[in-house]
């Protein structure tokens, strides 16, 4: 088993993320550069909302709690506008502070599950 670690995301009070984070997001994005930019500004304007208002900011559209589960209780952030309709998936941790844990696109129901069963293990990674 690898054990994963943790990283501070710069620019913000309570974001961390997945050391693997940044890769499997490249991966989702592929290589062309100007999507890439959008949609990391996009993803950046709102890791800036969860970073200022914690849970709160579960009520608005664009997160979601997974629906079945519940240790770790998993949340995404989602952007159904986007031409690819990715997904990233964090959880909440001790004091509020946001773990990022994947990022997947969502062509079917079965990515979600798929992502949650990666998410959960890269959490289990952490924990270790």
């Amino acid at each position: 088993m690898i054990l994963l670690e943790i990283q501070k995301l710069s620019g913000f009070k309570r974001i961390y993320q997945a050391e693997c984070f940044p890769s499997e997001v490249g991966k989702m994005l592929g290589k062309s550069t100007g999507d890439k930019t959008r949609y990391m500004k996009w993803l950046y304007t709102w890791l800036s909302v969860l970073d200022s208002e914690g849970m709160k900011a579960l009520n608005l559209q664009q997160f979601e709690h997974l629906k079945g589960t519940s240790n770790p209780r998993l949340y995404a952030i989602r952007h159904s506008r986007s031409r690819i309709n990715e997904r990233y998936i964090f959880v909440f941790s001790y004091e509020e502070s946001i773990i990022l844990l994947t990022s997947f696109k969502e062509k079917n129901s079965n990515d979600y599950q798929s992502a949650i069963i990666h998410a959960k293990n890269i959490y289990a990674d952490l924990e270790g």
